[in-house]
């Protein structure tokens, strides 16, 4: 059998296929590219308000913790801006798109698995 080709996932150290989205171990999406050139996306997990915050802090690597605090401290102190960017932010990042699940086998759906 072919050896398929591997990489390691940046996030976790485990060995993946080189074609991966997604680490199947650690769940980090492991798209190549820079932060500036990869698109960023809204997360539906873990969302307070619209999901552009945790999105962001798994875009970046940060705590979602110090991002939603930045942003709370720079609408205080920004009159405004950030509120804004906020707002802009959550209007152009599309969600991130859903793991797509394997179709259940319909003659065996509502059937328990056999040993």
């Amino acid at each position: 059998m072919a050896e398929t080709p591997t990489k390691r996932c940046p996030y976790c150290a485990e060995e993946i296929r080189a074609e991966a989205v997604k680490c199947r171990y650690c769940g980090s999406y492991v798209i190549t590219g820079s932060v500036v050139t990869r698109p960023w996306c809204r997360v539906r997990e873990g969302k307070m308000i619209a999901g552009v915050c945790v999105g962001l802090a798994a875009e970046f690597g940060v705590s979602v913790t110090i991002l939603r605090l930045a942003f709370v401290l720079g609408t205080i102190v920004s009159w405004g801006i950030v509120p804004i960017v906020y707002i802009v932010l959550w209007a152009v990042m599309p969600y991130r798109p859903e793991p797509t699940q394997p179709a259940l086998d319909s003659s065996r759906a509502g059937r328990p698995p056999e040993a």
